[in-house]
């Protein structure tokens, strides 16, 4: 007697354990079956875009309008954008349910020119050193110049490639660019010699030649530089060797 009171609790519980199954599953399916119905895309919305119209935009990210919200794939979206619209620095996909999907666009701007070393084509290139555009000699004058360093087979969007051997350049010519373009400042550098490994030699105003190491603090460098051109006023021109803690000011 007792072992099928066993039994029959045992068929019992599995009953209850089958049927709790069975609930969670039809819950899950109908939470799916609800979010693949309701949360779809019906409006998108650029902000921070500038260079770039919003049309632009959309057509690059090629969001399908009334897929669904939940499955959007965010870094798909981003990486379309990068490859396709050069000028994008970044961007941060939001959703917004139940129906929008918000592009939040930083855009980027020229911190200098690179040549190859044919000098047959000219490159436009952002403080990362991502490849923007290309552009005529005419047009590259208007831009800091980079010397001593070339670009290996540019592409647009893609990083420069100034080859194996000089990537120690690249860096230290890179964490100056950043900050000069931070500081806005790169309109006042005409060129930067970066052949050296050790040291980077900017022209300031097309009157002080700049010498630096590549891998010191760049800001706090060009903080020195602009008090020390300050005191030096307009019509100055010289060497300015900044290597050492010491600066030292040669006029022409």
């Amino acid at each position: 007697m007792a072992k099928k009171n066993k039994e029959t609790a045992y068929r019992r519980n599995r009953g209850r354990i089958v049927f709790l199954v069975l609930m969670v599953l039809l819950i899950a399916v109908a939470l799916v079956g609800a979010c693949t119905v309701f949360f779809r895309v019906e409006f998108v919305e650029v902000e921070g875009n500038a260079r770039y119209s919003e049309e632009q935009i959309l057509e690059a990210a090629h969001i399908n309008m009334g897929e669904n919200l939940i499955l959007t794939q965010k870094d798909v979206i981003v990486q379309r954008l990068y490859d396709t619209l050069p000028y994008i620095d970044s961007v941060t996909v939001k959703k917004r349910f139940p129906t929008t999907l918000r592009l939040v666009i930083t855009e980027t701007a020229p911190a200098a020119v690179i040549a190859t070393e044919d000098e047959s084509s000219w490159w436009l290139m952002d403080g990362k050193g991502k490849i923007l555009e290309q552009i005529d000699a005419a047009t590259a004058e208007n831009y800091t110049r980079i010397l001593g360093l070339y670009a290996v087979s540019p592409q647009i969007s893609k990083p420069v490639d100034v080859g194996e051997g000089h990537i120690s350049q690249l860096n230290g010519l890179l964490g100056l660019l950043q900050v000069l373009q931070e500081r806005g400042m790169t309109s006042q550098i005409n060129s930067i010699n970066a052949s050296s490994r050790t040291e980077l030699v900017m022209v300031y105003q097309g009157r002080i030649q700049a010498k630096l190491l590549n891998n010191v603090d760049f800001n706090r460098k060009i903080l020195i530089l602009e008090e020390i051109v300050a005191v030096l006023g307009d019509e100055e021109q010289g060497v300015l060797d900044m290597k050492t803690e010491k600066n030292f000011y040669s006029p022409f």
